[in-house]
């Protein structure tokens, strides 16, 4: 039985993981870790964590820029497989583009935006020779960039970061794809232009149908873009649900850290007290156990002894915490 288009999620990753030989050494780092989740048809899932937790690297994974150390990427239904090159691979970039962090290295300098934005366009035959210029324009003027003819006549070092990214933002739309993975669209970009930046994205993914891989380190901009967020840590999902929920009331220790670190203007100079020791463990060499127990304020001697499981601890909200394993410990209230 063949499933409903609208009911095949855009996004399915099933374990994945990818581990990165250093030098001769017979292990390599851990960069994602059994990775699982999906995202639906239309739906902003964002990924958060600090850095070097795995966040790119899942990103790189989905659009092929690395191959999995073992696991599946499913795109709409359609199992990837690893050996993609050719035609194969032109129709897979078709359908996931990417937003690169940084949109001074992500141009070529030395191109007008017009020859920046043709190459999609002719290359997976979204246009013809003639029509190319109109579409550009089109392009151009779709992510605020108007009027397009003047824009595309421009090279990128005319530009500021913010209408660099929305070139680049229009470069990942050319293709007419069904997902987007955006790398962290706004960390290389000013304060007050990231909102619309952040705008434009969720204006373009109501317009299309887009749906979206959202990664940041910023929690306030993942509560504001995202329908779901999950949190990343030395490679694992760890907390996982609703982006309300999950924000406002985390339930890991770890997600409580990170929400415990966000500055607070309002509160001046008396700071939310952050609950940690230690620092993040060498990826080469990971704890048994809870990755996070080195850190945690709530550790204990059975977090040492096994990975937790994901546990529901509300309506789609995973944590993978033993504090929450219904058969060693009654669930805590963990409140931040």
């Amino acid at each position: 039985m063949t499933l409903p288009r609208e009911s095949v999620p855009a996004l399915q990753l099933e374990n994945l993981t990818k581990v990165f030989q250093v030098g001769r050494a017979s292990h390599g780092i851990t960069a994602v870790n059994s990775v699982s989740l999906t995202i639906g048809r239309g739906e902003v899932l964002a990924l958060v964590g600090e850095s070097g937790s795995g966040k790119s690297t899942i990103a790189r994974l989905i659009a092929h820029l690395h191959n999995p150390t073992s696991g599946k990427v499913t795109i709409n239904g359609r199992l990837i497989p690893n050996d993609l090159r050719g035609a194969a691979l032109n129709t897979f970039r078709k359908d996931v583009q990417m937003i690169f962090q940084d949109p001074y290295g992500s141009l070529n300098g030395l191109n007008t935006l017009e020859y920046i934005l043709s190459r999609p366009l002719l290359i997976h035959k979204v246009a013809t020779r003639q029509s190319v210029h109109a579409q550009v324009c089109a392009l151009l003027e779709r992510v605020g960039l108007a009027p397009g003819a003047v824009w595309a006549a421009k090279k990128p070092h005319e530009l500021s970061g913010g209408q660099r990214q929305r070139v680049v933002i229009a470069r990942a739309l050319a293709t007419q794809p069904n997902l987007i993975l955006a790398d962290e669209p706004t960390s290389a970009l000013d304060v007050s232009i990231r909102l619309d930046i952040m705008n434009l994205l969720l204006d373009l993914k109501e317009q299309e149908q887009l749906s979206m891989l959202f990664i940041t380190h910023d929690l306030s901009g993942a509560r504001y873009m995202a329908d779901r967020v999950a949190v990343m840590y030395t490679g694992y999902i760890v907390e996982i649900g609703p982006a309300q929920q999950v924000i406002d009331h985390p339930q890991m220790p770890y997600t409580q850290l990170l929400r415990a670190a966000v500055p607070k203007p309002e509160e001046g100079r008396h700071a939310e007290a952050v609950e940690a020791r230690g620092e993040v463990p060498d990826l080469t060499n990971l704890p048994p156990g809870c990755p996070f127990e080195p850190r945690c304020p709530h550790a204990r001697a059975a977090c040492r002894e096994a990975l937790p499981g994901m546990y529901e601890v509300g309506p789609d909200h995973f944590v993978r915490c033993i504090l929450f394993d219904p058969a060693l410990i009654a669930p805590l209230s963990m409140s931040p």
